[in-house]
This record gives C-alpha cells, structure tokens and sequence, in this order.
C-alpha cells in the first residue's frame, strides 16, 4: 500500500532526492514532520564560505574553461567533463570542483563526478551542498560505507535535521541498493540516537527491507514506548501486515481509536475495506478522512471510485470532479472513470470529453468504452476509425479488438455483424476463452441457445471453476429453457465461489422465480438489487414483485430503474409486458 505523503519534506534529504536517487518501492511510509529532538535548542552550524585560493589564471587554464563551456553550448557534454575534471585537478578552488561535479552529473560521468565532488569536499569541507551531493554519488555507486562519513558530517553540522532525516532515510535507496549494506548504514547512522523514535522507525524501515520482519516489529514497538499513537508508526505496522488484510483491518480500526485526528489511518482503514468489498465502510472512513482534512486528494478520489461501485454517480461525479480540479497533472488517469461515471447517466457529450482526453494505462479501456458510446450516438464512422487504429501486435491486442467492434456491432443491434467479427477473431485464435464468452453473449441476443451454450460450455473448459463462466452457462438455461435442474446445478457451483456477488445473486434469484419458488426469487433479487442496482436486476425484481401482488413496490423499482436507464432493453421489454406504467 501506498501512503500519500502531505508535509513537506525536510530541507537535508529534498536535496539528495532531488539528485535522482528514487525513493525506496517498499516498504514506504507515509511522511510526516518530525517533533522536536533532544538537540533542538542546538544551533545549527552555519556553512562557512570557503577562502577561496589566490590563483593565477594561466593561458593553459584559460583554454581550458573555453573549451568546457563551448563544449556545453554545443551539446558536448563527454568534452565539457573532460575538461572541467581537468581544471579541477590543476586548481584547489571549490568553485572550480563544484562546477565540474556539476557538469560531470549532467554528462553521466559517475567517477568524474566523485573524483571532482571529492576536490570540493577538500577545498570546502563545512559545505552541506558538496557532501549531499557526494552522498548521492556514492549511493548510486552503491558505495554506502563510504557515503557514511559524509552523512554523518552532516547530521552534525545540522543537528535539527536529524530527527526528519532519519524518519525517511528509507528514501536514499533505490532499487539496485544492497539492503543489507542499507541496513548496515542505517544502524551506524541510527546510532548515538537511541531516544529518538525517528532513529528506531529509521532501523524498522530497514529491518523490514532486508526481510527481517521480527526484528523490524521489535523496532516499531520501540518507537510505541518512546512516541504513542504516532501516525508513522501506525501506518507503516499496518503495511507490514498488508499479508494479513483481516489482521490488517483489525490493526486499523484500533489505530483509528487510537489516533483519531489522523485522515491518513482513515484512509489505510478505507482502503482495505474497499479491498474487502466492504464498500459502505469505505465510504464511511473515506467521508471521515474529508472531515479532518478537507480537500485531502486521496480521500477524495477513494470516495470517488467507492461511489462509483455503489452506482452513486452523482456522487462519484462531484468527488472526481473535485480531484481533478484540484490536482489536474496528477489526476489523468480519472478521465476515464468521469468517462464511466458520464456513460452511465447517459451524458454522451460529457463521456466523450473524459473518454477522448484518457491517457496512460487506462487508456485503451477508455477507447473502448468510447467506440461504445460513439455507437450511442450514431456516429459509427467515428467508431470504426477509433478501431481501425486499435494494435493488433499481439494476440490478445487483436483479440481486443475484435471485442471492441463486436461491441459496436452490438450497440447498433447488428447482432449477425458482431457475430461475424467474433467468428473470424476465433478463426485466428481459436478457444481464446474472452472471444467464446463474447460470442455467446450475442448468440443469446440472436434467440440462438444451441450457439450460447456450445461456446459457454467451451468456455468453461477452457477456464474450469470460474464462477462468471458458470453463471453465464446456468442464467442463459434458466432463462431460455425448461433444464432448471441443470441451471441450478451451474448457478450453485458459481455462487459456493462468489457467495457476495450479486450478478450470480441475480441469476439464482431469477432461476427460483423461473422454478416458481417466489418468496426466494425475492428475497434473493433484493439482496442482489442492494448491492448492484442494476437495470437488469431491477427488472428482474419488479417482476417477481408484481407476480407477488406486490404492484406498487414493482412500479417504484422499475420507475427508478428507468430513471438509470431509460434505454434498457430487458427492463423496458419487462414494463411494457406486464403494464407497470402507471
């Protein structure tokens, strides 16, 4: 798990990231400003200017800085190294090494770099600047033991950064750093600082990253006596237990009690309820987290993506929008869930906008759904010329795009045509188990069951104890043939897999009406209805209530449902076949 880091980061370790050393991938704790340490009332030691030497400036030496900096003019940044890490050596100004570290690090020279910061470090030795940035070399060097004395020098000359630099000391490493020598330094480093929590959260970061978990729970139960309930502590013993998402989830809900005043554990605890499908809970912690910071963009895009799930879309619609605004360059990626969120109030012109500006990994499914919603709105061509530039480098990309056209084929209601298109995709990759299940789901448009079955039963071979596949198969008997035995026997199987969810609910709710058991069908439908309310499902329920005398229940499900979803075939079909229109 991810934790969002809000505070800013301290003034020592900003500058050795920002020298390109990427933060540690796991395990990574949330950020925080660290409290006053036991030095605080130490004055930081100010960077002394360097006396600089009395030089004179020879014609070799002036040749010599013409060359590097005409060589930078022109791009020639191997010869503008060369010849800086030349005028180095020849001077003892920390000017000269300071620029030619410089220009050595944007050529890509590692050991001029080192060699010219290690002249800087001789000519201005209290300078923070040259021994942060010999630190960053030497760490991408993967030299830890020789980056220790340097770290050290400057945890002394700036004693206030002590505390936040051990907090996140994790974020030097990359991931080509030798964790046990990460760990070695950090206990040398940590040393001397024995009642400072940041100093044992430091050496439990490392414990855990050289996969010593025992001992990195022994460090954080330090942390506990010295700092109670500290947010950095809380978060990072919950990520240690993400293995254990029940444990996990327990952990939080007694750390929320603990630290109440913390949206970053209100948004741990809303993430792994949401990765439970608990998703009112979500909600609930994910609504908390805004109440104690307001605008917090994790919680705002976690409540955003929860409401999506519970088809509050209204909702979901405000709170992404909001992210958006809020952070746009960090925010692309919800274009196409605005998309989804657009599409589903059938706000074609808005799902267009969001679909059409997706980028990133998303942006395939984006197109996707674009080509259905272009078909939405009769503009086919649009459609067809989105798929026509689909790749097609790989069989599960030409796949895809079979899929997609098929999809567009299907919204136009050319059922013979996306039949075709998955028929031909099946050609070239046959028993692609996607194609079947795609083709079977127009098969069944088609009236076709001998079809639907044929490729639902291949399907589920191919993919033997998938519970979508068992669903489809048992729904599609249950709803065009008399075999509900048989049904059953496939809708059991899925449900004992997926028990919570409601599509194979829906199924199974729709079988027992089919079997003349109501009383089940209902209670069954509404259960499946309250977690998806669905159009389809909605139908379904609206019938088994009506059948029941139960009329005026079935008009308000199916009044609401339309209201979703005007344009639903199975629910318009259902409304005006029984005459639920008041």
């Amino acid at each position: 798990m991810a934790f969002t880091e809000r505070a800013c980061r301290p003034a020592l370790l900003s500058l050795l990231l920002a020298l390109g050393l990427s933060a540690c991938a796991t395990p990574q704790p949330a950020q925080q400003a660290a409290s006053e340490v036991a030095e605080a009332d130490t004055p930081e030691a100010p960077e002394v200017e360097p006396s600089y030497p009395s030089q004179s400036l020879s014609e070799d030496m002036l040749l010599r800085f013409l060359v590097g900096d005409i060589a930078l003019q022109r791009g020639n940044t191997q010869l503008a190294s060369q010849a800086w890490a030349e005028l180095a050596q020849k001077s003892s100004d920390a000017r000269v090494a300071k620029r030619a570290t410089e220009v050595a690090i944007a050529a890509g020279q590692l050991n001029q770099a080192l060699d010219a910061c290690a002249r800087w470090i001789d000519a201005a030795p209290q300078s923070p600047e040259a021994r942060q940035i010999m630190v960053s070399l030497l760490i991408r060097a993967n030299r830890l033991d020789d980056a220790r004395p340097h770290l050290q020098a400057l945890l002394s000359m700036q004693p206030k950064e002590v505390a936040p630099f051990l907090l996140q000391l994790h974020r030097l490493w990359d991931k080509q750093t030798d964790r046990k020598a990460a760990l070695k330094l950090t206990q040398e480093l940590a040393a001397g600082y024995d009642g400072l929590p940041e100093a044992h959260f430091a050496l439990a970061v490392a414990y855990a990253n050289a996969d010593l978990k025992a001992s990195s729970l022994t460090e954080l139960d330090r942390v506990d006596v010295l700092r109670p309930a500290w947010e950095p502590s809380l978060l990072y013993r919950a990520q240690l237990l993400e293995d254990q998402p029940d444990a996990q989830r327990a952990f939080l809900e007694k750390a929320v009690r603990a630290a109440p005043k913390s949206a970053e554990l209100q948004n741990a605890l809303a993430r792994s309820y949401a990765e439970a499908k608990r998703y009112p809970e979500a909600a609930a912690a994910y609504d908390k987290a805004q109440e104690l910071a307001p605008g917090d963009l994790e919680s705002l895009v976690g409540a955003g993506l929860i409401a999506i799930e519970q088809r509050q879309f209204d909702k979901a619609n405000a709170l992404l929008s909001a992210a958006v605004a809020k952070a746009p360059r960090q925010t692309r990626n919800l274009h196409y869930y605005l998309g989804v969120v657009a599409e589903e109030q059938q706000r074609w012109p808005d799902a267009v906008r969001w679909y059409e500006g997706a980028e990133g990994e998303l942006k395939s499914m984006a197109d996707r759904h674009l080509v259905r919603v272009y078909a939405k709105l009769g503009r086919v061509a649009d459609a067809q010329a989105l798929i026509a530039k689909m790749p097609v480098d790989s069989a599960d990309a030409r796949a895809e795009k079979a899929q997609t056209e098929a999809q567009l084929w299907r919204e136009a209601k050319d059922y013979a045509r996306a039949y075709s298109v998955l028929t031909d995709a099946l050609k070239a990759s046959p028993d692609t188990p996607e194609l079947l299940y795609d083709r079977s789901l127009i098969a069944d448009l088609m009236n076709d069951l001998g079809r639907a079955e044929a490729d639902l039963r291949r399907y589920i071979e191919l993919k033997p104890g998938n519970a979508m596949g068992l669903n489809a198969l048992g729904y599609t008997l249950a709803n065009r043939s008399t075999r509900l035995d048989e049904a059953q026997g496939y809708l059991e199987q899925a449900i004992t897999l997926e028990p919570e969810n409601p599509v194979i609910i829906d199924s199974l709710g729709w079988l027992r009406y089919r079997q003349g058991r109501l009383a089940e069908a209902r209670e069954l439908l509404q259960k499946a209805h309250a977690k998806l309310p669905d159009p389809e499902i909605a139908a379904h329920l609206a019938e088994v209530l009506w059948q029941l005398g139960r009329k005026d229940e079935a008009r308000k499900v199916s009044t609401a449902a339309q209201q979703l979803d005007p344009r639903n075939d199975v629910l318009r079909e259902t409304v005006q076949r029984l005459g639920m229109q008041p």
